[in-house]
C-alpha cells in the first residue's frame, strides 16, 4: 500500500546511520504475502492456479558497498502488538529462533559465496555457509548466490540490507522477491519479472530443499493489487490478471498454533505414481503419454478421466507394490511402507485444473451485476469441493475443517460465498471468498470457532502489488 511505503521510506531515513556510504543510493522494495484461491496445492498435477497478492508485505532496503561484505539488519513487525512480540520472543527461547520475530544485525562474507574474482561457489557450498544464519538472511544470501549463478551477476562488493518484516501467509516469498527486485534495480540487471519470481523460486528451493511451486514467487514478484494472477503451472506460463468482481474480497486465515506437517511430499509421490498407472490403464506407451499428456496429469481431461481412468486406478497403493511394477520416477521419492492415494492425486489434478478454470470464468461474468451473486456463490461450491478433494488426497489442516463447514452452512447470510484449504507454500490454512463488507462478520464467525477449538485463528486480508508493479524507491 503507497502510505505503507511512505511509512518504511521514513524508518529508512530514520535509520541512515546503518547506511554510512552516501556516495551510494538506497533501494528500498516491497514484496507482498500471498495464498492461491484455487490450484496451488496441485502445482505437481499442472493445474492451473489463482493467486491474490494479500495486504501484507515485507519492505526491504538496499544499499551496495565496495566492503566485501552482506550486512543484514532485522526490524521489529511495526504491526505487532506488544503481547505478540512477547509471544514471539518466548518462541524463540522455548525452540529454534522465529525469523521474522527477531531483531538483529547479521554479517555474511561474500568470499564465503564466491571467490575473489567474483566466481560464485555451489549452491551446496553457499548453503553450508548460510544454515548457520537465521532463515531471513538465508534467504537474502540465496537470492544473491542465485543471481551469479542463475544470471551471471558480478558484484563487485557486498551490501547493506535493512529488512521490516510483516509475518503472515507467504511471508517467505515477499521477502525473496523484495530483495530480488531491490537487487537488481541497484545493480542495473535487466530481467523480465517472470524470470525474476522464477529465480525467487530457485533460491527458496535450493535453501530449503523443499520445492515451494512457482505460484507464489510469481505473485509476489509479478501481481498487481486487487486482481488474481493466472498461472498455469505446466511449468510455469502466465495467463494474465483477473480482476475481481466489484463488491468482493479474500482473506487468509491462519491456524498460530503449530500445524500438522503437510504431506506435500505424499502428494507429489502419489502424483507421479499416478501418472505412471495412467498409461498401464489406458495402454499407453510412457513415450506416447508425455507426447498425448506431457508430463501432467491435469492434461488428461475430464472426459478421458472419467470414461478411462477413474475406476481403472487404485484408491491407494503401497510404495512397495509400486516399485515391484515400475521404476521410481526422477526425482520423486517413494516409500516402501507408505500407501499412497493415487486416485486421489489424480483426481486432484484433473478436477482442479478444471475447478479453477470455471471459477476464472465465472468471475469474468460476475463483472454483470445481475448475475454477479449466484455467480459467486457458484464459485463457493467449486471452493468447497476443492477442499474436499485436497482433503482426500491427505493436503491441508484437518483443524481448519470446522471452520470450512461453518462458513458452508452460515456463510450465505453474512456475505460469505466459500473456503478452501490453501497451498501450503503459503502458510495459510484457508482462503474464504466474499463480499468486501464482510470481514466483520468473517472475524466473529472465527472467533467462535476458535473458542470453540481451543485454537487461535488469524484472519489477513487487503491485497497490494508484487515487487515489481509496486517499483523500487530510490533514497
Amino acid at each position: 500500500m503507497p502510505h505503507e511505503f511512505e511509512r518504511f521510506l521514513q524508518v529508512i531515513r530514520a535509520e541512515r546511520g546503518f547506511f554510512p556510504h552516501a556516495e551510494h543510493s538506497v533501494y528500498a522494495s516491497r514484496g507482498p504475502g500471498w495464498v492461491d484461491l484455487i490450484g496451488g496445492a496441485a502445482f505437481d498435477g499442472g493445474t492451473l492456479a489463482l493467486g491474490w497478492p494479500l495486504g501484507t508485505g515485507t519492505f526491504v532496503a538496499v544499499q551496495p558497498q565496495s566492503e566485501p561484505v552482506i550486512e543484514v539488519r532485522i526490524l521489529p513487525d511495526p504491526h505487532a502488538t506488544g503481547e505478540v512480540q512477547t509471544r514471539s520472543r518466548q518462541r524463540r527461547r522455548d525452540k529454534d529462533p522465529d525469523p521474522f520475530a527477531d531483531v538483529a544485525s547479521y554479517r555474511v562474507l561474500c568470499r564465503q559465496l564466491a571467490t575473489l574474482d567474483g566466481t560464485p561457489y555451489s549452491y551446496g557450498e553457499g548453503i553450508k555457509v548460510l544454515s548457520e544464519f537465521p532463515a531471513m538472511v538465508q534467504i537474502i544470501g540465496g537470492i544473491w548466490l542465485a543471481l551469479m549463478r542463475e544470471e551471471f551477476v558480478r558484484f563487485p562488493g557486498g551490501m547493506r540490507v535493512l529488512v521490516q518484516p510483516h509475518p503472515g501467509p507467504g511471508a517467505t516469498m515477499g521477502l525473496g522477491a523484495a530483495i530480488a527486485q531491490a537487487l537488481v534495480v541497484a545493480y542495473q540487471v535487466q530481467l523480465p519479472p517472470r524470470e525474476l519470481g522464477l529465480l525467487v523460486q530457485t533460491a527458496l528451493h535450493r535453501i530449503s530443499g523443499v520445492n515451494p511451486g512457482v505460484l507464489g514467487p510469481l505473485v509476489s514478484v509479478c501481481s498487481h493489487a486487487g486482481s488474481l494472477l493466472l498461472v498455469h503451472q505446466q511449468p510455469a506460463w502466465l495467463w494474465g490478471d483477473l480482476h475481481l468482481p466489484p463488491g468482493t474480497a479474500l482473506w487468509a486465515v491462519v491456524i498460530e498454533d503449530e500445524p500438522p506437517m503437510e504431506p506435500q511430499h505424499q502428494l507429489q509421490a502419489a502424483t507421479a505414481m499416478a501418472y505412471h498407472l495412467v498409461a498401464e490403464v489406458t495402454a499407453t506407451a510412457p513415450s506416447d503419454a508425455n507426447s498425448y499428456w506431457r508430463g501432467y496429469l491435469s492434461n488428461l481431461g475430464t472426459a478421458r478421466y472419467e470414461a478411462r481412468v477413474r475406476a481403472a486406478l487404485p484408491v491407494s497403493l503401497s510404495g512397495a507394490a509400486f516399485l515391484e511394477r515400475a521404476e521410481v520416477p526422477a526425482g520423486i521419492f517413494i516409500d516402501p511402507a507408505v500407501f499412497y492415494p493415487v486416485r486421489a492425486a489424480a483426481a486432484l489434478a484433473v478436477e482442479e485444473h478444471l475447478r479453477a478454470r470455471m471459477i476464472a470464468a465465472l468471475l469474468r461474468a460476475a463483472a454483470s451485476k445481475t448475475q454477479r451473486d449466484e455467480d459467486l456463490h457458484l464459485a463457493g461450491e467449486l471452493l468447497a469441493r476443492s477442499h474436499g478433494g485436497q482433503r482426500a488426497a491427505g493436503l491441508g489442516d484437518p483443524r481448519a475443517d470446522r471452520l470450512v463447514e461453518a462458513i458452508a452452512l452460515d456463510g450465505a447470510s453474512l456475505g460469505l460465498y466459500g473456503a478452501r484449504a490453501t497451498a501450503a507454500a503459503s502458510g495459510a490454512s484457508l482462503v474464504v471468498l466474499g463480499h468486501s463488507d464482510a470481514e466483520a462478520a468473517l472475524q466473529t464467525l472465527v472467533e467462535n470457532v476458535a473458542e470453540e477449538s481451543g485454537l487461535q485463528m488469524r484472519v489477513t486480508g487487503g491485497t497490494s502489488s508484487g515487487a515489481h508493479a509496486a517499483g523500487v524507491r530510490e533514497v
